[in-house]
């Protein structure tokens, strides 16, 4: 179901090519948003635009094309109501065994991707009339630092950390920000990650499959969250878990971590 609270408006959406980016598109087209859809160009990408959605090739990483797409947005929509950060990339490894393009190319697309697209349309949400909202999808890696997930974590960390600064800078009457922080959902997400042993890749594929998580369940939460101005929405058991243990035990969590990840190596 919709959320009664998300009035139809004008939403971009960001890696909306699959996964969560995809679902939450989606949702917000059934639910009569106009939907600007961002993803890399590719075979598959830009589809054909719909009468609800207008699909946009844009790499996130370039700020010239965020700009560019500014532009066309301003002069087309009354106002953007809302901003959904989903793009992202992963790379798992041990430190010492990731290449630095790989590190480079995760923290770009998570971070810097996300930065760009906030610089450019946060002005434009906060003088947007009634109350925008920005979603930024980070993870539960970027709030409890995981082995093999260094590259992965400081970039969900600085995702956290830039959605925290925009809040503590915009009256909530201007901008609701909401950092969804999931632990794995079913997806194709690590299609496009890099897996530096065979032991980090099967336990990402073990833990995503074994998942309750879908990614449009995951995108009705989403929604949900961010239409009662949710600050964090952390989703998942073992993810809750991790957050709670590390808010109240944080010297004994990296102790707890460190003796489970030795049990899966």
């Amino acid at each position: 179901m919709f959320p009664r609270r998300l009035r139809p408006g004008h939403a971009i959406v960001t890696g909306a090519a699959g996964g969560l980016g995809r679902a939450v598109a989606d949702r917000l087209t059934a639910g009569g948003w106009t939907v600007a859809r961002v993803d890399l160009a590719g075979p598959s990408w830009p589809p054909a635009d719909g009468p609800d959605s207008l699909c946009v090739a844009l790499d996130v990483r370039d700020a010239a094309g965020w700009r560019s797409l500014h532009d066309r947005l301003r002069a087309e929509w009354p106002a953007l109501d809302m901003l959904v950060n989903a793009a992202g990339v992963g790379a798992a490894g041990e430190v010492g065994t990731v290449p630095d393009v790989q590190w480079r190319r995760v923290v770009e697309t998570n971070l810097l991707g996300t930065a760009l697209a906030c610089e450019t349309f946060v002005p434009w949400l906060r003088s947007s009339p009634g109350r925008s909202r920005l979603v930024n999808v980070a993870s539960i890696s970027g709030l409890v630092a995981l082995p093999a997930m260094a590259a992965y974590s400081a970039s969900k960390a600085g995702v956290v950390a830039l959605s925290t600064a925009i809040a503590a800078e915009c009256p909530r009457r201007e901008l609701c920000v909401t950092v969804v922080c999931p632990g794995f959902f079913r997806s194709g997400l690590l299609d496009t990650w890099h897996f530096a042993s065979p032991v980090a890749e099967r336990e990402a594929r073990r833990r995503m499959a074994a998942s309750f998580w879908t990614a449009d369940r995951l995108a009705g939460r989403v929604l949900r969250g961010a239409a009662r101005h949710r600050r964090f929405i952390v989703v998942g058991l073992r993810a809750r878990w991790l957050w709670r243990l590390a808010r109240l035990a944080p010297r004994i969590t990296p102790g707890l971590i460190r003796l489970v990840y030795r049990r899966l190596r």
